[in-house]
C-alpha cells in the first residue's frame, strides 16, 4: 500500500509548503510499523510517518476539538465516521470547519487493537494482511463496521479512495479541496461510481444481526438486557471519554456532581442514560466508545440502535448537513407531536 501512502503523504507535505495549513492531524508510525498514533505534523519531512492502514486507535476529530488551535488551519486525515463526527462538533461550535481542510480515506472497515496485525488494508471483498491478499471475512471488522453505509468520504474536502493494486484515486469535494490538489500538483477529476449495493446489504445484515432480537423484545425485558449489561460498569468514563460527540468541559456525570454516586459500582443505569440522551441522537456509530470498554459492554450497538430509531424519525442524517441541528438538543414545538420513539 506504499504508493497510496506517498500520494497522502505528497498532500500534506504540499498543504504545509503551500501554507494552506499550519499544521496536519493524521495516524502515523510511532516506535516502530506496528505502533500507530495520533500525529501533529508541522513540518512537512514527517509526512513520511503517515499512514493509511485499516487501524483506528483513536478520534482524531476529538483530539482536534480538545487540542487544536481553532485560530489555526489544521489538515485532517481520517475516515467517514470521524468525518461526520467533526461536522458534529462544528454544530456544537467545538470545531471551526472553516480552518479546517479535511481528507478523507474511503472505508469499508477497520480493525481494533487486538488484531494478529496492525497492516491491515480493507476493501469491499478482500483484506490484505502484512502483503498478503485473501477474501474479506467480516468477523475481522470491528463490530460498528459491519453495520456502516458510509464508506465514501463525501463530507471532506478531498476524497482517497484506496485501490486493492496498491495506488489510489483522489478527487475534490470542495473548493478547498480543489485548493489543496492544485497544491500538489493533482489533477482534479471524477471518481468513477461505486456499487454500495452488496455492501449495503452487508449493513442492514449486521443490523438485523445485532438489533433484530432486542427489537423483538417487550419493553421489559429489553430493559431487562441493559441493565445486565451495565452491571458490568467499572465507571472508568472510557466510553464517555473516547466518544468524539462527548465534549462539555463539566461532565454532569462527574460523582462531583451528585447525579452518579461517588465510588458506587456499577454506577445507576442514570450513568449510561444520561449520556444516551445527551449524544444518541447523533450518533456516528464510530465504535470508539465499545472499543475504549474495559467490560466488552456493547456500548455503540445501544448508541447505533438509538440513532436508527431517532433518525427517520426527526428525517436526520448526522454528520452531513452542517446547518441541520441535532433534534434531540434543538426540539422544536412541531417535534413534540411526534410519536413511536421509547428509550427501553
Amino acid at each position: 500500500m506504499t504508493k497510496c501512502n506517498e500520494i497522502v503523504q505528497d498532500i500534506v507535505r504540499s498543504m504545509l509548503r503551500a501554507k494552506l495549513v499550519d499544521e496536519v492531524v493524521a495516524f502515523g508510525r510511532g516506535i516502530n510499523e506496528s505502533d500507530i498514533v495520533p500525529l501533529f505534523i508541522t513540518d512537512e519531512k514527517d509526512a513520511e510517518k503517515i499512514v493509511t492502514i485499516s487501524y483506528y486507535p483513536c478520534s482524531l476529530a476529538k483530539l482536534v476539538a480538545l487540542y487544536g488551535d481553532r485560530n489555526k488551519k489544521i489538515g485532517l486525515v481520517l475516515r467517514p465516521c470521524d468525518a461526520r463526527s467533526l461536522v458534529e462538533l462544528a454544530k456544537r461550535q467545538q470545531v471551526n470547519l472553516a480552518n479546517i481542510y479535511s481528507i478523507g480515506i474511503e472505508c469499508y472497515g477497520v480493525v481494533r487493537a487486538g488484531s494478529n496485525s496492525h497492516q491491515v488494508y480493507i476493501f469491499p471483498d478482500t483484506v490484505q494482511m502484512d502483503g498478503e491478499t485473501k477474501p474479506l471475512a467480516e468477523d475481522v471488522l470491528a463490530p460498528n463496521c459491519r453495520r456502516c453505509e458510509y464508506m465514501v468520504p463525501t463530507m471532506t474536502d478531498v476524497a482517497v479512495r484506496l485501490l486493492p493494486d496498491g495506488g489510489c484515486l483522489v478527487d475534490a469535494n470542495t473548493e478547498k479541496g480543489q485548493a489543496v490538489l492544485e497544491a500538489a500538483s493533482i489533477a482534479v477529476t471524477d471518481m468513477p461510481a461505486l456499487d454500495l449495493t452488496a455492501l449495503k446489504e452487508r449493513a442492514a445484515r449486521w443490523k438485523e444481526k445485532d438489533f433484530g432480537e432486542l427489537k423483538k423484545m417487550a419493553a421489559k425485558d429489553r430493559l431487562h438486557y441493559w441493565l445486565a449489561q451495565w452491571e458490568k460498569c467499572i465507571k472508568c468514563y472510557g466510553c464517555r471519554n473516547a466518544c468524539p460527540i462527548c465534549y462539555c468541559k463539566e461532565c454532569y456525570l462527574e460523582p462531583e456532581k451528585q447525579i452518579v454516586k461517588n465510588e458506587a459500582l456499577p454506577p445507576e443505569a442514570l450513568f449510561h442514560v444520561g449520556r444516551l440522551l445527551h449524544v444518541g441522537d447523533s450518533c456516528t456509530d464510530c465504535g470508539q466508545c465499545e472499543a475504549a470498554c474495559p467490560m466488552g459492554i456493547p456500548v455503540s450497538k445501544l448508541y447505533h440502535m438509538l440513532y436508527e430509531e431517532l433518525s427517520p424519525l426527526f428525517d436526520y442524517e448526522s454528520g452531513f448537513d452542517l446547518a441541520t441541528l441535532p433534534p434531540v438538543s434543538t426540539i422544536s414545538d412541531k417535534d413534540l407531536t411526534k410519536t413511536g420513539v421509547t428509550l427501553d
